[in-house]
């Protein structure tokens, strides 16, 4: 399309939203050039603004235009009110959460297995009045257990003990006698390795620093690691980068909190302890370089794709989880020898009965007899995997909103992972059947999905994600996760700012099961009332941390200090669990859903999106706030050149997906450290600024819309709900930077990442702070630049039209 060529915006076009779109991008075109004269460019932006809005007026097409223009009325008999009242009647009347629970936890549903699942799934999507329901399938990269050993040996190679690698069957609780699956990691490598070991602590990178500081020489020897405070795939990445051979992990109940024998408790199934023979499977993937197939990194593994490298985010040394039962003998082999732990901090310290915590190794004392023996073999296939899906059609069917929970699990159980999600799920659509058979329409399509493959590396929304980008950039204004929705009683909300508050908002209209509202524990809770962001470990990575689609995940969290031990990823997480010490009568599992049914009826019900911009804004200038007490003083001084690896922000990811043969907008690199952090600053002032008038503005439309109007007036309304529900869809996508973080390209969104050095955790300005953990002032002139174009595109796109 040729930039003088008019924007035709036909209703009946199929490519209609693409124009829309093109509308606001020609729009920017023309007022980028003058980006440094704000007073010009609001004049362009209005007088602009004047013509397109004149042709936005037959914008609108379908049933949209008939109700809401010529009728003047929602096509819904209830209003969103009123479907939330009759949601929560359903859920007040009745609680199916066991019976779906039950069911999903009696037999074994690893990724890709279990077919009747699958179609049980897709069956109650269908019973509970989902349409177009449907399985797709895609073909990952992927292992499977077949044998492993952990020995002791001697010099000469006798056996001195061996692990059993095995959790006990309890008699107690049926899931962990049958059918139990091995104890395990995703992505691990095949190894057999004899070598001498080490106590490494938890494995962060920060640990074996402090090691390689000491003068430890840990090439060719076993690191042992507990697990807890970072992802356990990081573990196996940095053990492998100081030179180390192989690594085990296990479960010090040192990381239990009050729960433990030593405070006086038994154990699991006798008392709230953890049992001494639970081992914990998981991935061990590098999740915070990139998720999904290992082998197709940013596109769908689907037919005869070409494959990739597995290694650049999988290890190359095998790894094992064990007990701590199992691995205490090996411990104790370790007492007295090499640093102790209680000189390195009381951290590295914790509470196995029989071990000092000594690492084992100094520079004086190369090796330690016995030696360690890891067998650990696995069989790599390509395996297919299968995700579920089911919508809820709205009036508006160009805005969806995505409900997602895993159906997959380590184990034969997984009551509280993931299935205490996927209850929940269940238990949403029963009731909002009931609203729709009443007459209930949503303004926005809300699609239900079912994922595979998300304990081994988030591989079914993954996939899925990559392969619907475009559909997704263009029509998912939100994705809404629901993961282990019960592992304990204390409510842990993580989200985009812009659905933060409406999480908050909701929690004070539902009841916490011990006294008052969800929002007076969540304020009285350990989390003081705070959202973290997100980082990863779940479905929603490839939404929000990819493609830019606000996200948030909920549940009722295992707080260490009031609730019993979280049985996560062992036998142990069992339908006998869940029942008998967690959630019996399967009262948080009601209240869960209650509350993320009132949340989707929220986000689908009103025609105005419920995004709160301008909460982004003030978060945005706290985290700059925060990165700026960081920074190096002697960075202020620095005068650099235009990186290698920059690229000016004209390729707006937001715009991605439209083919595009005018002029892409450009932006001068700033050079001078100190005027690009000037240049956030005012970028962010306007940011504020606009975000505050356009939220001013979203609802004052949305209180306006039912107002008796004339046909003209409606004429003119309706439109604006559309333009304005357009700005707040592409707000966050004006985030995204098209080459991504330096050496995590698949993470593009500029604000919110999980920390490299993490995985699990979420980082805010995540570009930046990595350039400053490394010291390359280089870097963190690129980043600035980065960001106060990304926030000024953000400020522009929320000043249009207004």
């Amino acid at each position: 399309m040729s930039e003088s060529q008019p924007l035709l915006l036909d209703p009946e076009d199929p490519h209609f939203h693409d124009n829309v779109v093109e509308a606001l991008r020609s729009l920017y075109q023309e007022s980028r050039k003058h980006w440094k004269l704000r007073f010009i460019l609001l004049a362009v932006l209005g007088t602009t603004l004047t013509i397109h809005l004149i042709l936005l007026i037959s914008l609108i097409r379908h049933s949209f235009t008939y109700h809401y223009v010529y009728l003047g009325k929602s096509p819904s008999k209830l209003t969103t009110s009123e479907a939330e009242s009759e949601f929560i009647r359903v859920l007040n009347h009745s609680n199916y959460a066991r019976n779906w629970s039950y069911h999903y936890t009696q037999q074994q549903h690893l990724l890709g297995q279990n077919m009747e699942l699958v179609d049980w799934t897709k069956l109650k999507f269908k019973e509970f009045g989902l349409v177009d329901t449907k399985v797709e399938t895609y073909d990952v990269y992927l292992n499977s257990p077949v044998d492993h050993a952990l020995k002791l040996v001697s010099k000469k190679g006798k056996v001195l003990y061996s692990a059993s690698l095995k959790e006990d069957a309890l008699p107690e609780d049926p899931t962990s006698q049958n059918d139990t699956v091995p104890t395990f990691h995703g992505y691990s490598a095949n190894g057999n390795v004899t070598a001498a070991y080490f106590y490494a602590n938890y494995g962060r990178k920060l640990d074996f620093d402090t090691l390689v500081k000491l003068g430890v020489n840990m090439t060719g020897k076993i690191a042992i690691v507990r697990y807890g405070a970072i992802y356990r795939g990081l573990k196996v990445k940095f053990a492998q980068e100081v030179g180390a051979s192989g690594v085990v992990m296990y479960s010090d109940p040192g990381d239990d909190g009050e729960f433990i024998p030593q405070n006086g408790y038994k154990q699991y199934p006798h008392g709230p302890a953890r049992n001494e023979a639970s081992v914990q499977r998981g991935s061990v993937m590098y999740l915070s370089y990139g998720p999904g197939d290992p082998t197709t990194p940013g596109y769908a593994s689907k037919g005869k794709v070409k494959r990739e490298d597995p290694y650049k985010t999988t290890p190359k040394i095998p790894s094992l989880p064990v007990s701590y039962r199992d691995i205490t003998p090996i411990l104790v082999e370790l007492n007295g020898k090499g640093v102790s732990g209680l000189k390195l901090g009381p951290d590295w310290v914790g509470k196995l009965e029989g071990f000092d915590y000594s690492v084992g190794l100094s520079p004086a004392e190369e090796v330690v007899t016995p030696l360690l023996n890891l067998y650990n073999e696995q069989e790599y296939s390509i395996v297919p995997i299968h995700n579920v899906f089911g919508t809820i059609k709205g009036v508006n069917e160009d805005e969806v909103i995505v409900v997602g929970n895993h159906r997959d699990a380590w184990i034969r159980g997984g009551a509280g992972d993931p299935n205490s999600g996927s209850a929940a799920m269940l238990e949403i659509l029963r009731g909002l059947q009931e609203a729709c058979e009443l007459g209930f329409k949503p303004y926005r399509s809300i699609l239900f999905a079912s994922w595979d493959g998300e304990e081994p590396g988030l591989l079914g929304s993954t996939e899925w994600a990559e392969d619907h980008a475009s559909w997704i950039s263009k029509k998912v204004v939100a994705y809404l996760n629901v993961d282990s929705a019960v592992t304990g009683n204390t409510l842990l909300l993580e989200s985009s700012p812009v659905l933060k508050n409406l999480l908050l908002n909701v929690a004070k209209e539902v009841e916490y099961p011990k006294g008052g509202t969800l929002h007076e524990h969540y304020m009285t809770s350990i989390f003081k009332g705070h959202v973290p962001i997100l980082g990863s470990g779940s479905d929603y990575t490839v939404f929000l941390d990819h493609l830019g689609i606000p996200s948030f995940d909920l549940g009722f969290a295992c707080n260490p200090e009031t609730d019993p031990i979280y049985q996560y990823h062992l036998n142990y997480d069992s339908f006998y669990w869940m029942e008998t010490f967690t959630d019996p009568g399967f009262v948080y599992h009601n209240v869960v859903s209650k509350y993320l049914g009132k949340i989707i009826l929220r986000l689908s019900g009103p025609e105005l999106l419920q995004l709160d911009m301008l909460q982004s804004a003030v978060d945005i200038q706290s985290y700059f706030d925060d990165v700026l007490k960081d920074i190096p003083q002697e960075w202020y001084h620095y005068k650099g050149r235009e990186p290698h690896n920059y690229k000016p922000f004209g390729d707006l990811m937001a715009f991605r997906d439209l083919q595009a043969s005018a002029e892409k907008p450009h932006f001068e690199f700033v050079n001078e450290f100190t005027e690009a952090v000037k240049m956030v600053k005012n970028a962010l002032k306007l940011f504020e600024k606009n975000t505050l008038a356009l939220d001013e503005l979203r609802r004052a439309l949305q209180a306006d819309l039912y107002k008796p109007k004339t046909f003209w007036q409606r004429s003119k309304t309706v439109p604006k709900v559309v333009f304005t529900n357009l700005k707040l869809g592409l707000l966050e996508k004006a985030f995204l930077y098209a080459d991504g973080l330096n050496d995590r390209p698949w993470f593009k969104h500029t604000i919110f990442a999980s920390g490299r050095y993490t995985g699990y955790a979420g980082q805010s300005l995540p570009g930046l702070r990595e350039a400053i953990e490394d010291n390359d002032v280089e870097s963190g002139l690129k980043w600035m630049n980065v960001h106060w174009q990304s926030i000024y595109v953000g400020a522009i796109l929320a000043s249009i039209g207004m």
